[in-house]
């Protein structure tokens, strides 16, 4: 009969020695780089209060991400990087934080060509008023400018004004941001129907005791004349010399007004001051003005006592 072998002796089992652990993965040096997805802002959402593992008030892309949606977003977000028209001024740039709502009138159709298109959101009326500047001593030039009062309670934003005169086109201007209740001038160039020259005079003496005192007489005259066919309102700007020397007076001879700061951003340097005439059509007119100054006649003004 047969016999089964013996089992063959089983070798000794290897001592077990402890894994070596691994060695933990270096933090990425430099600031954080966040992924193609964390930056596409237009397809991130803003994370509920009810979230929770730190994801509550934090960006997380949407699951329901749709790229055919996003690619029409975007497509029409890049028409803000178009070049605006001519006088166009955007909001945040000509307002600052002005903020205003406008409400349109009816639905519109713009057409989505990837250029600028005009739509009528509403009509405000303002108040429109013809004015007449010059400044002869600087330039023997006379400037229209169109007046423009705001007595609603809406506002005009910054960008262009077609201005017409008897169903004739003049020109496009720029307008700047006109809130409710403001004022404000726009320039029209010069004004060919109305000319204007300026003539000087200088006399000098002394006075006081012993002839202590030099006495500087500036005469100045205008004259303007109006070739329009109505009436015109012509502001005369001068400027009148500012002491800062206490021994320094000067003492003024005209029926010149001087003109007040506005709120409007229209501010005047020291010593200007403005002759305001209504001048009928066809007319002319003389503004006669001058202003004395008196110094020791140990002394003599900067630049010279003879000047214009």
């Amino acid at each position: 009969s047969g016999q089964a072998a013996p089992p063959a002796p089983a070798a000794p089992a290897a001592p077990a020695w402890p894994a070596p652990p691994q060695e933990a993965a270096a933090p990425a040096s430099g600031p954080p780089r966040p992924s193609g997805a964390e930056l596409d802002y237009s397809a991130l959402v803003l994370s509920g209060p009810d979230e929770q593992d730190g994801r509550r008030g934090r960006l997380f892309p949407d699951s329901a991400f749709d790229p055919v949606a996003a690619e029409y977003r975007r497509r029409a977000e890049a028409v803000a990087s178009l070049p605006l028209p001519g006088h166009a001024v955007r909001p945040r740039e000509s307002a600052g934080s002005f903020d205003h709502r406008f409400d349109a009138l009816a639905r519109a159709d713009v057409p989505s060509d990837g250029t600028w298109h005009t739509v009528t959101v509403g009509e405000i009326p303002v108040g429109l008023r013809t004015e007449y500047l010059c400044v002869p001593s600087v330039e023997q030039t006379v400037y229209a400018t169109l007046a423009l009062a705001n007595s609603t309670d809406q506002a005009l934003l910054a960008g262009p004004v077609e201005v017409t005169a008897d169903d004739e086109f003049l020109l496009t201007a720029a307008l700047p941001t006109l809130a409710p209740g403001g004022v404000c001038r726009v320039g029209l160039g010069p004004a060919e129907g109305i000319r204007v020259t300026r003539r000087t005079n200088l006399h000098e003496s002394t006075s006081g005791l012993r002839n202590s005192t030099t006495v500087l007489d500036h005469r100045v005259h205008v004259e303007l004349a109006s070739r329009l066919a109505g009436p015109a309102t012509v502001e005369v700007l001068e400027r009148v010399p500012v002491a800062s020397d206490t021994d320094v007076r000067i003492e003024e001879r005209a029926d010149w007004t001087t003109p007040p700061d506005d709120a409007e951003g229209e501010h005047h340097a020291a010593g200007t001051r403005v002759w305001r005439v209504d001048l009928p059509a066809g007319a002319t007119t003389a503004l006669d003005g001058g202003y004395e100054i008196r110094i020791p006649s140990a002394k003599a003004l900067a630049g010279g006592n003879r000047r214009s």
